[in-house]
């Protein structure tokens, strides 16, 4: 049977995406799988500047289980975010994985203007497969930089209808609650054509996929109806 798979997203327990789960409006892809390195580039809507770059890593230990480390600066000349996560994760049975992540946030200006804050915050993932079809994940984090929601859920399903064709549906509680749709369709394991849409603010998302040999190459677009479009740009390498 012919099956896709697009290898490691190093995407682990966190709350922003690659060029692929952009594509697929901001579905988050959680695998287990080769060892890769990846590098990302996203420039935000129309302002001036405002960008994130990002750094990512997945080195598999023993048979089952999967060191994940990202790297993230978010901002422009005047403001910046800075967030460094690590997690562990494992699959504890044919049909499961469980892991755990710890992330570290860091807010400033440039300027010094405004002092800068720092926050630690926890999550944990369950991802469970049902039959050869189907997928159900289940994430919880802490929020610690809001006092008014201080936590963040996120269920997810993803089902296969074709080996081809992967189609993915979640539902987030953070802010305020959030659904998002995703398709992905794979041409001979290296093309691959994604589309889908994000609720709050509503985002409409397309791209494109190649993987050749030892590395890929990912590109979207966000589509916002006041703000834009969005670029997106992922580089990752297996080794």
């Amino acid at each position: 049977m012919l099956t896709c798979n697009h290898a490691t997203q190093a995407q682990f327990i966190y709350t922003t995406h690659d060029a692929r789960s952009g594509a697929m409006g901001g579905s988050l892809i959680y695998d287990l799988g080769e060892r890769c390195v990846g590098l990302d580039y996203r420039q935000g809507f129309l302002l001036a500047g405002m960008g994130d770059k990002s750094l990512r890593l997945v080195w598999p230990t023993g048979r089952t289980g999967a060191v994940v480390a990202h790297y993230q600066h978010h901002g422009n000349a005047d403001y910046h975010e800075q967030q460094a996560t690590a997690g562990y994760a494992i699959r504890a049975a044919e049909w499961l994985q469980v892991g755990v992540a710890a992330r570290y946030l860091h807010l400033g200006t440039s300027d010094g203007h405004y002092p800068a804050r720092q926050w630690l915050a926890a999550s944990a993932l369950l991802q469970a497969a049902i039959g050869d079809k189907t997928t159900l994940m289940l994430t919880a984090g802490s929020r610690p930089w809001d006092s008014v929601r201080p936590y963040r859920l996120h269920a997810q399903v993803q089902y296969r209808p074709l080996p081809q064709l992967l189609t993915v549906l979640e539902a987030e509680s953070e802010e305020c609650a959030r659904l998002r749709m995703g398709m992905e369709y794979c041409y001979r394991e290296q093309f691959y054509l994604r589309s889908g849409l994000a609720t709050r603010p509503l985002l409409l998302t397309f791209g494109l996929g190649f993987r050749q040999h030892h590395y890929a190459i990912d590109l979207a677009v966000e589509v916002h109806n006041t703000l834009g479009l969005t670029p997106h740009t992922s580089l990752t390498l297996w080794f």
